[in-house]
């Protein structure tokens, strides 16, 4: 495991640096540190410490989850801050983050080696911004307690919800926990579900229904880079207009590449002029609000009967 001098500890606690001041004493604890990390892994047991790539049952799939504690059972932070110290000549520790769940030694699996940034107290102890950090090569597991059809590893996982309503939204998609799509027709929502290739189990869940959907990567492009794409042009919601996009569908991977005219980079023109022509391009490729549908791929599609509405339970 690399070991720290006092110029590459002061790169990466550039803030600690400028109030404090990094020294030798810095430098020769956070390599003990080390020291005692390495000390303490084990390929063929788990230890604390170490990074675990964690689905939970409800498919929620957490790629940096650590150990905070090893008794027994195997305590899990899903997104742990960490700090470490020595105390009696033994590695000790403190997580905050959270969520935290227990599990049995034999539900990991070794998948090998990780990079986990961990922090100590520096040379003038527990006061603001007096916390040092440093990187350290720690084992890496997976734990899959996952009961879902997938997980939030390769779909992104949403409720959907009804409310009644005769003149406003009344369909509601949330995303981890936050609102994040609303309907006021079961037309608008199921173009919605179709654009980006939406399964269920059929599962009535908290009022609503789980609903799995393709991940959507964003391509920010010129307008020349735009129109030489030779795929059909779609229309979304962006910044409370509507605008033209087009969307490629890698199935293999369950991802959705969407285009759209954007800032992009040019460096034949300096920065005003060039977001001045830019501005002007991208306004271009508005469309106007109350006369063109969003989806309209998908709702074409729906409408001609090439495909079928999700069925979806809300009692």
């Amino acid at each position: 495991m690399r070991k720290y001098t006092v110029e590459t500890l002061k790169k990466e606690n550039e803030l600690f640096d400028r109030c404090y001041g990094i020294n030798n004493a810095d430098v020769e604890r956070v390599n003990h540190i080390l020291d005692m990390i390495e000390k303490t892994r084990s390929v063929e047991s788990i230890q604390a410490y170490d990074v675990v790539e964690y689905t939970n049952e409800y498919g929620e799939y957490f790629p940096k989850a650590t150990v905070t504690m090893k008794e027994e059972d195997i305590e899990l932070c899903e997104n742990a801050g960490i700090h470490l110290n020595i105390y009696d000549d033994e590695l000790c520790g403190s997580a905050s983050g959270g969520a935290f769940s227990h599990h049995k030694e034999s539900e990991f699996v070794y998948k090998g080696t990780a990079v986990k940034t961990f922090w100590t107290w520096g040379n003038v102890g527990a006061r603001a911004n007096g916390g040092i950090y440093f990187t350290a090569t720690v084992n890496l597991w997976e734990c899959n307690n996952n009961k879902e059809m997938f997980s939030t590893k390769t779909h992104d996982k949403y409720y959907l919800s009804h409310r009644k309503s005769d003149n406003d939204y009344q369909y509601f998609a949330s995303w981890n926990a936050l609102s994040s799509h609303a309907w006021k027709t079961k037309k608008e929502m199921q173009a919605w579900l179709r654009t980006y290739r939406a399964v269920t189990d059929g599962k009535h869940t908290w009022g609503g229904t789980v609903i799995w959907t393709y991940k959507e990567i964003e391509h920010h492009c010129s307008d020349a880079e735009y129109d030489a794409l030779e795929v059909p042009e779609d229309i979304f919601l962006m910044n409370g207009s509507k605008r033209r996009c087009k969307r490629v569908y890698d199935d293999a991977n369950c991802v959705i590449h969407t285009y759209f005219v954007w800032y992009w980079e040019d460096d034949t023109l300096d920065f005003y002029e060039r977001m001045s022509l830019q501005n002007k391009v991208i306004d271009s490729y508005k469309v106007d609000y109350f006369t063109n549908k969003v989806n309209k791929i998908a709702l074409e599609e729906l409408r001609s009967g090439k495909v079928k509405p999700l069925q979806i339970n809300f009692e």
